[in-house]
């Protein structure tokens, strides 16, 4: 195994783990074993890696990019619930984006009346 793949296997490794501690390992191992060209051990172990380790990596964060933004929302309504319901709208409004030229706007599409 080339010295760039050992590296990318160290990588997956720790992001397994880190995700199997958030997570737990069914979730984690059930969206890792969607990943094409990766096999990991029940332990969350990289057993084999395909040789171009840079798009099985690019396969294995799109795969947890989807469950990333409902479980940030999930883990953050008791707080928002806390908060009240003014400061929660608050947080949905749509932030100001620069354009070019340096000039904020608000997309008033996405704002509530």
């Amino acid at each position: 195994m080339s010295e760039t793949a050992q590296l990318y296997q160290k990588l997956l490794n720790d992001a397994i783990r880190k995700q199997m501690t958030i997570l737990g390992p069914q979730i984690t191992l059930m969206k890792v074993r969607n990943v094409t060209g990766l096999t990991v051990t029940d332990a969350g172990a990289v057993a084999t890696l395909d040789t171009n380790a840079e798009d099985v990596v690019t396969r294995f964060l799109e795969e947890f990019r989807d469950i990333s933004s409902p479980l940030v929302r999930k883990t953050m309504q008791p707080l928002l619930s806390a908060i009240g319901p003014t400061l929660a709208q608050a947080s949905e409004q749509p932030k100001p984006e620069t354009i070019q030229g340096g000039i904020t706007s608000t997309n008033s599409a996405n704002q509530k009346v």
